[in-house]
């Protein structure tokens, strides 16, 4: 059982429910106890005029006159009678049981009256002198009192009626008490996986502020944990767009000087100015990834339309065969599905490119770059894959290589000529479109990368 929520309220449901059960079984056996009381004080009150009459019956009509009254009255009577002389003997000659014959020894000797208990059954004793001064003891076998046990063991509707009424009410209790401890932790884990995508925006809000507990403040310093990370990816963003901006002018002026530097260039200078032609190239490359990277993180609008997805995947293939073709590796559409999609073309084409690109790079000579374009009936998505035939990369860099300006150490390195962000900028764009990028091993060496798009 994982959920919380669903913890929290089965231990209060459980815990109330009890302590109501405990309270209602408590309940019945205190009033049992009280019926027994009121009883046992009307026993004593009652059964002294009761044994009046029965001695005064059997004195008077004798044994035939107190045979004829209890088969009249004996079946509407609430206890069954037993008359004893001073010598033991039941006077209508029934035969009587030990706990008869118990009640009858104990009134006999104390002369008063007596109560037996066993279980919950009682036995009333009344000792009496008739007026012809003869001694005689009436001993009373009441029915059965109802005890806890009975009422536990044979549950009437009414109380049946009563539990489920508890059970419902302990339930509903539960639940608001549930609920108002697990929603701030709801809403923060809720805007804790918000800020783990990328939305800095994400709050727990003033919702939880009222509560005034450590929930609320735990919600208040989240919020001022993420208010502070919102401020300081904001800041790092204007500095890397404003350092980009600065860097073009001392670059463009590199530019212009190399190109006044080769017009009076020796040929022992020539391969010292190619080299920084090349190195001035890939800084220009380098801070146009940089800009564009800050301006997708900056969240800046970007133009969308409505486009066929195919005939973009076929042009970026064709490019990159031609440009692997002069390093003797190749790339081939393996299937493409035809696909529209909602989004930039031009920011599309250069994530795809990027990953294309990058699988030219890194495969080995004579082989080729897989590419397919798939679109399930029943999902949602368009499935990019680029499958190429290198070194792969570490299970454990997998996850890592979306970052900017990260770099496998050993098979992915700074010799293969790129920045180091054209990973970063199709892990970016694509989300910005809201699809995913996935990097995995392929089982005949390689990597494959899978880009997937939502179709329109």
């Amino acid at each position: 059982m994982r959920s919380l929520f669903l913890k929290i309220f089965l231990w209060f449901w459980l815990a109330m429910l009890l302590v109501s059960l405990t309270l209602l079984i408590s309940g019945y056996i205190s009033e049992s106890h009280s019926s027994q009381e009121r009883d046992e004080k009307m026993d004593r009150t009652m059964t002294p005029l009761i044994a009046d009459n029965f001695v005064e019956i059997y004195d008077t009509q004798g044994k035939p006159g107190l045979t004829s009254f209890l088969e009249h009255a004996e079946s509407g009577m609430p206890w069954k009678p037993f008359l004893f002389d001073a010598h033991g003997a039941e006077v209508l000659g029934r035969i009587v049981s030990p706990e008869i014959w118990e009640t009858f020894q104990l009134a006999m000797r104390n002369k008063q009256t007596e109560i037996v208990h066993h279980g919950n059954r009682r036995w009333v004793g009344q000792w009496l002198m008739s007026n012809s001064g003869k001694e005689y003891v009436l001993v009373l076998q009441l029915k059965p009192f109802p005890g806890p046990q009975s009422l536990l063991r044979a549950p009437s509707l009414v109380q049946l009626l009563r539990f489920v009424t508890i059970a419902l009410i302990v339930g509903l209790i539960s639940l608001w008490i549930t609920r108002h401890i697990t929603s701030p932790i709801f809403r923060l884990r809720h805007a804790a996986n918000q800020l783990a995508k990328g939305n800095l925006t994400a709050r727990v809000g003033p919702d939880s502020l009222p509560r005034n507990d450590e929930l609320a403040d735990l919600s208040k310093d989240f919020d001022n944990m993420a208010a502070q990370i919102e401020t300081l990816m904001a800041s790092q963003r204007r500095l890397l767009a404003d350092i980009s901006h600065e860097l073009r002018s001392p670059l463009a002026r590199l530019s212009v000087a190399l190109g006044l530097a080769r017009r009076s260039s020796t040929p022992e200078s020539a391969s010292a100015l190619d080299r920084i032609d090349r190195e001035a190239q890939r800084l220009n490359e380098l801070i146009g990834g940089l800009l564009q990277l800050a301006r997708m993180e900056s969240g800046d609008t970007i133009a969308r339309e409505d486009f066929n997805l195919d005939a973009l995947v076929k042009e970026v293939a064709e490019d990159a065969n031609f440009e692997a073709r002069s390093r003797n590796r190749s790339a081939r559409i393996t299937e493409v599905a035809a696909c529209r999609v909602h989004g930039n073309p031009d920011l599309l084409r250069s994530a795809i490119e990027n990953v294309v690109r990058n699988a030219v790079n890194y495969t080995a000579e004579n082989t080729e770059v897989l590419v397919s374009l798939t679109c399930e009936e029943d999902s949602p998505f368009a499935d990019i894959r680029v499958t190429d035939h290198g070194p792969g990369v570490p299970e454990t860099a997998l996850a890592n290589i979306f970052q900017p300006f990260y770099r496998v150490e050993a098979a992915r390195d700074r010799n293969s000529g790129g920045t180091g962000l054209g990973l970063s900028i199709t892990e970016r764009a694509i989300r910005s479109h809201g699809g995913s990028v996935q990097a995995q091993n392929s089982p005949n060496a390689g990597l494959q990368i899978l880009l997937r798009l939502p179709l329109i």
